[in-house]
């Protein structure tokens, strides 16, 4: 998995509570305390065993950190990439240059290995669709970065879970209501 996730886990870790409990988190996960580089790639082996200690440890459940997480992620993603992504853009643009944006950024970044993103607009609400590869969907994860995308895009809009890999369905499914 792309550095910039494991990096931003720990500051989210950190920022909520401090750098000894991420110490104590990644002591208990089994890990080797690391530096993370945002434009490196790391096991995604280590983002699991950093959210199910976290989830172990905290009062919320893994998938409500997830979304959180991806909640805290979104405004990096979109410095990170920000050659992709015009700041003019209303939400309602983002979703309907969603998918070319994600193609360059896929093939801007060869080495790594990203879930299939699509979206389709419509007249007053779009769709987006993440289908991932991984043995762990993050489908919490990704509903979090899409809620924060919308809000770093001063977007009036809900982002409501449809359908979920975690649940049976194919791929999961998010309806962005557009207010």
């Amino acid at each position: 998995m792309h550095g910039i996730v494991h990096k931003t886990l720990k500051e989210y870790v950190v920022d909520r509570t401090d750098d000894e409990t991420w110490d104590t988190i990644v002591d208990r996960a089994g890990l080797e305390p690391t530096l993370y580089l945002p434009v490196s790639y790391y096991d995604d082996a280590e983002i699991d065993a950093v959210l199910e200690t976290l989830s172990g440890m905290a009062t919320q459940d893994r998938r409500a950190i997830e979304r959180d997480v991806g909640r805290t992620l979104a405004p990096e993603l979109l410095s990170t990439f920000s050659a992709h992504v015009s700041r003019n853009w209303t939400v309602s643009d983002l979703l309907g240059e969603l998918e070319g944006v994600y193609d360059d950024i896929e093939t801007a970044t060869d080495d790594a290995s990203l879930p299939a993103i699509s979206s389709r607009l419509e007249s007053d609400h779009g769709v987006v669709t993440y289908e991932t590869h991984r043995d762990t969907t993050y489908c919490g994860m990704a509903h979090g970065i899409l809620e924060g995308v919308v809000a770093a895009f001063d977007g009036d809009a809900t982002v409501t879970e449809t359908a979920c890999v975690d649940d049976g369905a194919d791929a999961c499914r998010f309806r962005v209501d557009l207010e």
